[in-house]
């Protein structure tokens, strides 16, 4: 009787001491989302900004293709950081924070959501020196498409061959299978990071949960 008595008081206080962790870890994952949703919050604000400008900007540079062309790259890309953006708030206010299970499945869409940034940025590369052009025009009024001569233009293709290079370079590291990869962490710095600091958190609730069991 006592040894049964003795057990219910262990998985009782194990059950306050899985529940107090629980809180704690819960807390700290609320406090890391919140910086990550301010720093998602800022970039689909920017690049609304952008992407809005972009299409003025092509439209009223109609008459030299090169100005179009760049509005248009800037916008569409601009439009699909805005896309994902979006998709990444929804994944936040979509998590359930009373089952750790359910948080790290969110968090494992979230960080595959946020991936696809760095996707876009590495599809956009190749295009850079357009970006170049549409920056340099619409920050400080100049065309650079006046000063260029034969060797701008073979430095021009040259850019853009080495940056294909490293955007297909980019994109390789970027595939799902290589989320969990030291490299793509270090890419994640800053935006993104909080996510493995979360999972580490909820991984911590998981081990003490798994050791009471035993």
């Amino acid at each position: 009787m006592e040894g049964i008595k003795l057990k219910n008081h262990i998985e009782k206080q194990q059950g306050l001491h899985l529940n107090l962790l629980k809180e704690l870890k819960v807390d700290k994952v609320k406090s890391l989302l919140q910086i990550l949703k301010t720093r998602i919050t800022i970039t689909l604000a920017f690049s609304s900004l952008v992407a809005f400008y972009a299409c003025y900007f092509a439209t009223l540079y109609t008459h030299l293709w090169y100005f179009t062309f760049s509005g248009i790259i800037v916008a569409l890309f601009s439009f699909w950081l805005v896309w994902s953006s979006i998709k990444q708030l929804k994944l936040i206010l979509s998590i359930d924070y009373e089952a750790v299970v359910m948080i790290q499945e969110k968090l494992a869409k979230l960080k595959t959501a946020i991936v696809q940034n760095l996707r876009i940025v590495a599809w956009l590369l190749p295009f850079g020196p357009f970006v170049g052009l549409f920056f340099f025009k619409a920050l400080f009024n100049i065309d650079l498409m006046v000063f260029i001569d034969f060797n701008m233009i073979l430095s021009f293709g040259i850019t853009t061959i080495i940056l294909e290079v490293i955007s297909l370079l980019v994109l390789k590291v970027l595939r799902l299978k290589h989320l969990n990869s030291k490299l793509l962490d270090w890419l994640l710095q800053g935006y993104g990071s909080q996510i493995n600091k979360a999972l580490k958190h909820l991984k911590a609730v998981e081990d003490f949960q798994t050791e009471s069991s035993q």
